[in-house]
């Protein structure tokens, strides 16, 4: 090969070089003008184009496992990532400025949302209705509180198979007992010690229990308004104890059931009149004796 091709080959060979190391420095330039030019006067900017608009454009990260994304979804408009974001500790995120969430507080503005479970609660404050499973419901606009029951018919209501209990304060009483057509029962040591039926009929004690106590204090009126403050019990009809019946009237009965040994008081006992009657034969009205001659 002549010197003048030799030459000549070692010529163009020079020129690629320079050519190359050109190009390089251009590139490092241009990357050189990104970096301390754009990046640090206006933020990254992507451009839309006539196929896809700006969605789908973002950021990514490839080179170590499954592709890393933060980019901008549509519908609506968000930025999305498949990882998690992590902040810095004591740090939140904020809505126009304003703390939202953190490590350990949602932000005062949240006044809704779904929360579908939670841990121990520590001063709850509700304001509006309340509802807990659909078996504990408050109704603020009534200011009733009702548990299992939608539809409290007092302050507090507790229904359970069709039978409703309620607590109901008033201006001069509160009524607490059954709302529906029931019986009610008061109870200790799972025993019943007072029963109402539904109809108002009371039992005390328990049937068969003789060694059940009631005591009772003051003054005690059966079928009167008032007890007169002389005496312990007044009633407004016959009595009966150890089975014997006692009555007032005018005269022996003529009419009615008796039982030998009950008595008839006489209601206007007068000078040589009786005391009153006494039944000596049971029967309707059986037979009857008059006793305790009144002296003239």
């Amino acid at each position: 090969m002549s010197k003048s091709i030799e030459k000549n080959i070692a010529s163009v060979n020079k020129g690629a070089e320079d050519f190359t190391s050109g190009l390089k420095q251009l590139a490092q330039t241009a990357a050189e003008a990104i970096t301390n030019k754009h990046i640090q006067e206006r933020p990254i900017e992507f451009f839309g184009t006539a196929d896809n608009g700006i969605y789908g454009k973002g950021l990514q990260w490839t080179g170590e496992g499954q592709t890393k994304y933060l980019i901008l979804q549509p519908t609506p408009d968000r930025v999305w990532s498949n990882v998690s974001i992590d902040l810095k500790a004591d740090n939140h995120y904020s809505i126009d400025n304003t703390p939202v969430l953190s490590a350990n507080e949602l932000g005062k503005t949240v006044t809704k949302s779904n929360l579908r479970q939670v841990g121990t609660l520590t001063n709850l404050v509700v304001s509006g209705d309340l509802n807990v499973s659909q078996f504990v419901i408050f109704d603020s606009g009534l200011n009733r509180l009702g548990i299992g029951t939608e539809t409290p018919n007092a302050t507090l209501s507790v229904a359970s198979n069709s039978v409703e209990f309620i607590v109901q304060p008033g201006v001069a009483a509160t009524d607490i007992g059954t709302h529906t057509n029931s019986g009610l029962n008061i109870k200790t040591d799972n025993t019943d010690r007072i029963t109402i039926t539904a109809n108002g009929n009371i039992t005390l004690g328990l049937k068969g229990n003789t060694e059940t106590k009631i005591n009772m204090y003051g003054r005690v009126g059966i079928g009167v308004t008032s007890v007169e403050s002389d005496v312990s019990l007044s009633t407004s009809g016959a009595v009966k104890f150890q089975n014997k019946k006692f009555e007032v009237a005018n005269s022996a009965p003529v009419t009615g059931a008796y039982s030998q040994g009950d008595i008839v008081w006489n209601s206007a006992p007068t000078p040589g009149n009786v005391i009153g009657w006494v039944c000596v034969s049971s029967g309707t009205p059986g037979q009857w004796k008059s006793f305790g001659s009144i002296a003239n």
